[in-house]
């Protein structure tokens, strides 16, 4: 059990990939990465599984093009997540992910009266579905899955700081359907599983909202590696890329939004009991590409999680 309860979510903190929508400008409940805690580590049928993860995201560097910028606003942007999900495996074969979340946006711009903005409030839901055809066993060491999911506007996108409707991005919840393809494939490099290279990808389908808005489509790949050590401690090391079209409204794109990122997601875990697993993760940008002149994006971000089992 020990061995399941650290080997399966290492795939978990490898799926930094899978998440919602991203403004590359700034940050929405879109751009907050909630599916990092949604819990695919059920496998056997009756498992379940249940995570909450809590997740702070520092969003004020400057960037135009490839280069970071020196910002004189004063600026100062962030945004806090905490998310419960569950994993329930129907079959052998197939499993059931979700999520709810609730989500927290603070944003300062100088030192007027106006300059500070907050929302807060239940963000989107997620429910995935998975088909595992390959598992890693004693005698095979792949394993392959594949998903189809849906993001779920359950959240309010009409938030209003000082009577003013925000922007898009400062919204807890995107506002609109997405519709998400998912596939993950780990390798064992031993029999007993303890050190495995981890791949995944996605790309997520935006809808618009009932204000004619469109984050961009997005496109996730994440490459690394996870190992366990002994029956207690384990970690994990990737790389993240991620692809994002510009925002739309009323059809047209919108400027400064959309781009490519290249980001290191390193993560440790910590088994408490056979049931019990808490683990610490985060997110360093190593390169970027942004559409058009300028736009503000994520610093860095970490996160705590404690997942269960039954």
């Amino acid at each position: 059990m020990v061995t399941r309860v650290i080997r399966r979510p290492f795939l978990l903190l490898l799926l930094f990939s899978f998440q919602f929508p991203v403004n590359a400008a700034t940050c929405s409940c879109a751009g907050v990465p909630l599916l990092t805690s949604i819990d695919t580590s059920a496998s056997e049928p009756g498992q379940l599984f249940i995570n909450f993860s809590t997740e702070d995201h520092q969003i004020s560097d400057l960037v135009s093009g490839s280069d970071d910028l020196s910002d004189r606003t004063n600026r100062d942007r962030s945004a806090l997540s905490q998310v419960i999900s569950a994993s329930y495996a129907l079959t052998d074969r197939w499993a059931v992910s979700a999520l709810i979340s609730h989500i927290e946006h603070d944003r300062t711009i100088g030192a007027s009266f106006f300059s500070s903005s907050s929302a807060s409030g239940f963000g989107d839901s997620v429910i995935l579905a998975r088909y595992t055809p390959l598992f890693i066993t004693p005698f095979s060491r792949h394993e392959l899955s594949l998903g189809l999911g849906v993001r779920i506007p359950t959240g309010k996108d009409d938030a209003k700081s000082n009577g003013i409707t925000l922007s898009e991005d400062m919204h807890p919840s995107v506002g609109a359907v997405g519709k998400i393809l998912w596939t993950s494939y780990s390798y064992a490099f031993n029999q007993a599983a303890t050190l495995q290279l981890n791949t995944s990808a996605n790309y997520t389908y935006n809808d618009e909202n009932d204000r004619d808005y469109s984050f961009g489509d997005e496109f996730n790949f994440a490459f690394g590696i996870s190992q366990s050590i002994g029956t207690k401690f384990g970690y994990s090391a990737a790389l993240r890329y991620r692809s994002t079209r510009r925002d739309r409204r009323i059809g047209f794109q919108i400027p400064n939004t959309g781009g490519k990122w290249l980001d290191f997601v390193p993560a440790v875990q910590y088994a408490v009991t056979d049931s019990l697993t808490i683990g610490l993760n985060g997110r360093i940008p190593i390169a970027r590409n942004l559409n058009d002149a300028v736009q503000f994006t994520t610093s860095y971000s970490y996160g705590l999680s404690a997942t269960y089992g039954f």
